[in-house]
């Protein structure tokens, strides 16, 4: 009864509450934008907030009803969990490792080559620019925000569903498991408009990982860095341009 209750509860807040929140909290921070106050932080610093409650409260929960952290997908790597054959396995580590290459890179290339970082952000379209840090300020709180999104993020939408549909729904495929784990990722995010596809893949692409090495702690990693690319794209203004 506990744990059902807690997954009726969880999907309210990740199909109304999450998405609702994210267009008004976006909304007043477009208008800010337009008044000149740029001090993104105080909403970095709110988003990490209402996503740690939820995270802290589904933990809690599950600890106090019996469960291990392992339900949450917080154990050592295992690859073997779910039987799948091993070229799966083996194309699908390739693929980690080569994204996290590709995303180091792309985190030190932005932070030290200006026209690396110009042509990045050329291509950033206006749903998601508005949000980015621009102040030294806001880039130590991204930093934070994308850290704890990467956590709190794995362990509700990968970690918890993951585990809640297949307690509460046995007989579930593992692919259905993905497929609405990664639905309900996108809806969450259905405030980035036209650029909700993005998160519904990575969606995909996490839930996936997260089934193939049977822990989130690699996904968490990856998720992380993913957001950490960004962190300075967006170069301060200096004194003399705002003259």
């Amino acid at each position: 009864m506990v744990q059902i209750i807690l997954f009726i509860t969880a999907s309210l807040l990740y199909v109304a509450v999450y998405p609702i929140s994210g267009f008004y909290q976006t909304r007043l921070l477009r208008k800010s934008n337009k008044t000149g106050v740029r001090d993104k932080s105080l909403w970095y610093r709110q988003s990490m907030l209402w996503s740690w409650i939820p995270t802290l409260i589904i933990v809690s929960v599950l600890i106090f009803d019996g469960y291990s952290l392992d339900s949450l997908g917080l154990d050592y790597i295992n690859p073997g969990k779910h039987g799948l054959k091993g070229w799966i396995v083996i194309l699908t580590l390739f693929s980690y490792i080569l994204y996290l290459c590709y995303l180091v890179y792309n985190i030190i290339a932005i932070r030290f080559d200006k026209e690396k970082r110009r042509d990045y952000a050329d291509n950033i379209p206006d749903e998601l620019l508005f949000a980015l840090p621009v102040s030294k300020k806001e880039k130590r709180e991204w930093k934070l925000l994308s850290l704890s999104a990467g956590i709190t993020e794995e362990i509700q939408y990968r970690g918890y569903l993951f585990f809640a549909l297949q307690l509460l729904f046995p007989n579930i495929s593992i692919w259905i498991v993905l497929a609405v784990s990664s639905v309900v990722f996108g809806i969450g995010h259905i405030y980035q408009r036209k650029e909700v596809y993005k998160p519904l893949l990575a969606g995909i692409y996490f839930g996936f990982l997260y089934i193939v090495l049977g822990s989130v702690i690699p996904v968490i990693i990856v998720h992380t860095l993913q957001d950490l690319v960004v962190t300075n794209l967006i170069e301060e203004p200096q004194k003399t341009d705002l003259i």
